[in-house]
């Protein structure tokens, strides 16, 4: 892929454009036979303590917020960094822009990212502002079995499908300096359940980190690419293929970027997508990059979002994004600049 070093930057590879058509799933207006849901990237702003935003995106949050709405998603999911540094207020924040998706019937599903994190207490604080989330005690969904990931990583289903929502940041105290930190290694036994179970259609992973960063090198696994355990990293793509699951979504980058990922060792593939900003802040890609990722699609320095529609014949994401804009209301256009899906195996 050829890298344009300029303010906007879409690449769209001819695999993207060439994706097999099927009926109703690439269709361009809504259609009530079809279900959707949202994907929201990181909502963290700056400053982190100063009203009336405490480090959240209002703005960027309430128009895409309108837009989930107008679209008649099921829920919405959001991979993490939804203030740019945690507290009780950031979090409420955060949680009282979601007023007008709860007005309208509309499910919020949110993982913490790094600056979700900052101390212990964020655990409390989360879970005060975002409560019930599956996992937890008397709560649809599951949680691995392990102190203090009940309701942080979880997973739950929604008419066939399954999302699994992965918290790779500390969630206990265990005397240790910064707390106790799950990784994908402690996960894996609970994620291949999850993923084998005969409850769902098709199944999506969601995580703050990524499987591979454009700028950010630090991964889901743990440290950068090279040093993250590479028995994990087999494993954890395999599960992915073996039950079929196509795409693993994630944020943290603050870059919009469609890719295919190998495992270290090759025999495993899943699809990785970077979900892109919906905050006032961007990244550029740096290098290292690694040979086993190919990229499909990229795009800097826009706002965006995701919509996911199901079907009976299969998936089409659609990747929404417009020009920055400032600290006050939005009212341009969102564009479609890129869509791509699957049939399901009938």
């Amino acid at each position: 892929m050829k890298s344009i070093l300029r303010r906007e930057f879409l690449c769209l590879s001819f695999l993207a454009l060439t994706l097999p058509f099927f009926p109703g799933v690439f269709a361009a207006e809504i259609n009530d036979a079809e279900w959707r849901f949202g994907v929201v990237p990181d909502t963290q702003w700056f400053p982190a303590n100063m009203p009336p935003s405490y480090g959240t995106a209002i703005h960027v949050i309430d128009a895409i917020n309108q837009e989930m709405i107008r679209q008649k998603v099921d829920f919405v999911i959001q991979v993490g960094d939804l203030a740019d540094k945690s507290s009780a207020i950031a979090f409420q924040t955060r949680a009282a822009h979601n007023q007008s998706l709860k007005d309208a019937g509309i499910r919020f599903y949110p993982v913490r990212g790094n600056h979700d994190s900052a101390d212990l207490e964020a655990v409390g604080q989360f879970k005060a502002a975002f409560p019930n989330l599956p996992g937890n005690e008397g709560c649809e969904g599951s949680s691995p079995n392990l102190p203090g990931a009940q309701g942080m990583t979880y997973s739950f289903t929604h008419k066939g499908g399954k999302f699994v929502l992965l918290d790779t940041f500390p969630v206990f105290d265990d005397k240790t300096e910064k707390g106790k930190v799950y990784t994908v290694r402690d996960f894996l036994p609970w994620i291949n359940e999850q993923l084998e179970e005969k409850d769902h259609r098709f199944a999506m992973v969601f995580a703050h980190k990524n499987l591979l960063g454009q700028n950010h090198k630090d991964t889901v696994f743990g440290g950068v690419d090279q040093d993250s355990p590479q028995d994990v990293q087999n494993a954890f793509y395999a599960s992915l293929q073996k039950n079929n699951v196509k795409y693993f979504m994630s944020g943290h980058d603050h870059v919009y970027n469609r890719s295919n990922i190998k495992s270290p060792d090759g025999e495993s593939e899943v699809g990785q997508i970077i979900c892109g900003s919906a905050s006032h802040k961007f990244y550029t890609p740096k290098p290292p990059f690694m040979d086993r990722e190919e990229i499909l699609v990229q795009e800097l320095n826009r706002v965006g979002f995701l919509i996911v529609h199901v079907n009976r014949q299969g998936i089409k994401v659609e990747y929404f994004s417009t020009e920055p804009f400032g600290q006050e209301p939005f009212s341009s256009q969102w564009e479609v600049r890129d869509t791509f899906g699957y049939e399901f195996d009938h």
